[in-house]
């Protein structure tokens, strides 16, 4: 059958509902973007544990490893676009 080609599983429709809400976050207005909580925390520094400022360290480090990833699919979509260094 070759209509099972075609067929995407439940787990691939969950992250495609994750990435589109990441995107559909930062095109509203009213929710905070990921970068200006971080710069309210930052302006506040009280606002925060050592710990939480420890988790939100690691959860950016997690981000940068995928930047390259993103950057290349950037480049494949594009090819006039160079992604920063």
């Amino acid at each position: 059958m070759s209509e099972d080609k075609n067929l995407i599983t439940q787990n691939e429709i969950d992250e495609l509902f994750k990435i589109h809400e990441l995107i559909a976050d930062q095109e509203e207005e009213k929710s905070l973007s990921l970068v200006e909580e971080i710069k309210g925390a930052i302006l506040d520094s009280g606002k925060l544990t050592l710990k939480e400022w420890k988790s939100l360290r690691e959860r950016i480090r997690e981000i940068e490893v995928l930047i390259p990833a993103i950057d290349m699919i950037i480049s494949l979509k594009d090819p006039r676009k160079i992604p920063k260094a």
